[in-house]
């Protein structure tokens, strides 16, 4: 009796695709790692062009605060011009930093959506759903920066310094705001819903903005709010951000500002990778 010769049979379809995923190594150099990141934050941006509510709200919200801080409280202070070169400012720093609260919020829906199960199985570095996430939350407050900068210059804010000072301020609350939304980032991978995540971003954001030079000179301030105003780092980007707008002398608080900057991102970079880490494992 004979036995027929065995067939060698090639892999199948799923056997490739199984062996093109694990020939990809999951963690990548740094360029790969940022090359990744980039893609994932262009499919962050993607979905707003099917939300044109979400669209307007963080376009209208920024028009909104300088009608309230810079349009309302310059009438009550009687000098709306003065008010608004005070004032502006302030707003400009608020706008960026509540719009810091969306990095941890869509983290902590991407995790209860399920998303972070599609990026376990995908072969990219761990870091790159975070620099997705965190490069496309820094380019709508770009977005959302330059308009709340044009309806303050229309309700009467005037750019005093060189346009080289103004773009050195703006590029300050921006890598302001991209270091804490690291730490955004970080709330949202530890919250176990989106609610607490902002609940306690809210907590945290509301004594750095109100309890600063934003929109308040702290010489008139009382006692403790005083000593409080003249330690956060907020007021430090207020004042510079409205030095670098206006031309008056920065003084040191470009380099107080920088500093933070520096502290917070080497600080909340690896704890938020570590969280990530531990929530997709």
């Amino acid at each position: 009796m004979t036995t027929a010769p065995t067939m060698r049979v090639g892999p199948t379809g799923d056997d490739r695709r199984e062996n093109a995923m694990t020939a990809v190594p999951s963690t990548a150099g740094h360029r790969g790692a940022l090359a990744q990141g980039m893609t994932l934050a262009w499919r962050s941006l993607v979905p707003l062009r099917n939300e044109p509510g979400r669209l307007v709200q963080f376009l209208l919200q920024p028009v909104f605060m300088v009608v309230v801080f810079v349009l309302m409280f310059g009438a009550m202070s009687g000098d709306t011009e003065h008010a608004a070169r005070y004032l502006l400012p302030g707003v400009l720093v608020q706008v960026a930093l509540i719009s810091t609260n969306t990095t941890g919020m869509n983290l902590a829906e991407d995790i209860v959506n399920g998303v972070f199960d599609r990026f376990r199985s995908m072969p990219i570095a761990r870091s790159a759903p975070l620099i997705g996430r965190v490069t496309a939350d820094a380019l709508t407050t770009a977005v959302t920066i330059a308009v709340a900068l044009a309806a303050g210059i229309a309700a009467g804010f005037r750019i005093t310094a060189s346009p080289l000072g103004a773009l050195a301020g703006l590029a300050l609350l921006l890598l302001f705001t991209l270091a804490l939304s690291w730490v955004s980032a970080w709330l949202g991978l530890k919250a176990k819903s989106v609610a607490s995540m902002q609940g306690v971003a809210t907590a945290v954001l509301l004594p750095l903005t109100f309890g600063s030079s934003a929109f308040i000179p702290p010489a008139n301030l009382p006692g403790v709010l005083r000593w409080w105003s003249s330690v956060n780092p907020v007021s430090h980007l207020a004042d510079a951000v409205r030095a670098l707008l206006t031309g008056a002398p920065v003084g040191v608080h470009v380099w107080v500002t920088l500093a933070w900057a520096a502290a917070v991102t080497a600080c909340f970079v690896p704890l938020a990778v570590r969280a990530y880490t531990r929530r997709i494992r």
